[in-house]
């Protein structure tokens, strides 16, 4: 049998109905879907009065709409959509994303793997720039998505990554694993379920793949509120799963070629290898060139920071400022903060220069309490026997002058 599409929405609901025409343009038949089933969850703009009868004129009587008269939040609304559903496999999609030809084939074929729990396609930004090709766990634990805005044809995407966790923006599994996890907890809001549930089913011995061959477009965050319980989802979670969820980032990243670092702030960033920067150093200072270089290598900063020089002195100054904002993003460093807060007050970007200064300062106590996380998190790691962990929080101590 087929999947069963599972749509929560709240409102949004030209958002919805996008999403809805791009599944029925990319349609395989009842081959591979057998339902697609949207969950109202209270809507009361045209989502309410609009959506039975859209659904059922684009996949007729494989479209289900289940209406709550509240929005119950994400984990309510999937599982009852679940309960609806008709098909063996489950595939939970976001409303705000946009499906491209060829999708679910091999999110078929990756749950046929032995092993395998769940799958995951490669979500894209509308930009062509990655999203999600995974989850990893920063150097102290905390969630983020692998290898975010870089370069939706870089090879890094593509490459099998060993994974805790896969996003719940378009998830697909067995019915059976579903069910014998028991489904979405319903304690979140909004936040955090899909990591919950991929740990349940890591629990049982399943492993978690992301089938870069299927591409998604999620135009994320569109839902209102959509980050408004993060705390108490993270403290959620903890409590769960605190000594099961692992700092990852500095595996995945090796097995890219990647370095994980610690700013100064105690802030995970990647930088590539020492070899693979004393080659991209030969780049020469054109501009074409060094674009050509960054989309080879985001994590090149020296590149960003040269091609926005190039930028502002041929005049450009808002391209050089987008450089340097992306640079910003990639690089929690003071190198990259001063050079945005530079060319910002050049450019007259008041309001920028203020937010990029924000970064710059320190609370006067804040040394002292980064310090006892540090040693904390390095204790924990060789409690661990994480060896490479240990050394990156070593490494930052004796930067700070405060060795082992």
């Amino acid at each position: 049998m087929g999947f069963s599409i599972i749509i929560p929405a709240w409102n949004l609901w030209e958002t919805t109905l996008a999403c809805l025409r791009s599944l029925a343009a990319q349609d395989e038949g009842e081959k591979l879907t057998s339902d697609v089933v949207v969950v109202d969850n209270g809507s009361d703009d045209a989502t309410a009065t609009e959506l039975a009868a859209a659904g059922a004129a684009l996949f007729g009587r494989r479209f289900t709409r289940v209406r709550l008269e509240e929005n119950a939040g994400f984990a309510a609304g999937c599982n009852a959509g679940a309960r609806a559903a008709r098909g063996d496999l489950l595939l939970f999609l976001n409303n705000d994303t946009t499906v491209s030809p060829g999708w679910l084939s091999p999110l078929r074929e990756a749950l046929r793997r032995e092993g395998v729990g769940a799958a995951g396609p490669l979500l894209l930004y509308p930009d062509g720039r990655n999203q999600h090709c995974g989850i990893f766990f920063s150097l102290f634990g905390n969630p983020g998505h692998l290898y975010a805005r870089f370069p939706g044809t870089h090879p890094a995407l593509r490459r099998p990554h060993d994974l805790q966790a896969v996003t719940g923006a378009c998830l697909a599994l067995r019915r059976a694993d579903f069910d014998a996890c028991g489904g979405f907890h319903e304690g979140y809001r909004n936040g955090y379920e899909d990591l919950d549930l991929c740990f349940s089913l890591r629990r049982r011995g399943l492993r978690l793949h992301v089938a870069p061959e299927s591409v998604v477009i999620h135009h994320e965050g569109k839902t209102p509120g959509r980050k408004a319980h993060n705390d108490a989802n993270a403290d959620l979670f903890a409590s769960r799963w605190e000594t099961a969820a692992l700092p990852d980032i500095h595996r995945l990243a090796r097995a890219d070629g990647y370095d994980a670092c610690l700013s100064d702030r105690l802030i995970t960033y990647l930088r590539p290898s020492a070899e693979r920067l004393r080659e991209l150093a030969a780049t020469p200072d054109n501009e074409d060139r060094l674009k050509e270089a960054l989309e080879r290598e985001p994590l090149w900063l020296d590149g960003s920071l040269r091609l926005a020089a190039l930028q502002e002195r041929e005049g450009r100054g808002a391209a050089a400022l987008e450089t340097l904002g992306e640079a910003v993003g990639f690089f929690p460093v003071p190198e990259a903060q001063r050079a945005l807060l530079t060319c910002a007050q050049r450019q007259g970007k008041a309001e920028l220069a203020g937010a990029t200064l924000n970064l710059l300062r320190d609370r006067p106590d804040a040394a002292r309490e980064r310090l006892r996380r540090a040693r904390r998190a390095r204790d924990e790691a060789v409690r661990r026997e994480d060896r490479p962990l240990a050394a990156i929080f070593d490494d930052w101590l004796r930067r700070q002058g405060r060795g082992a």
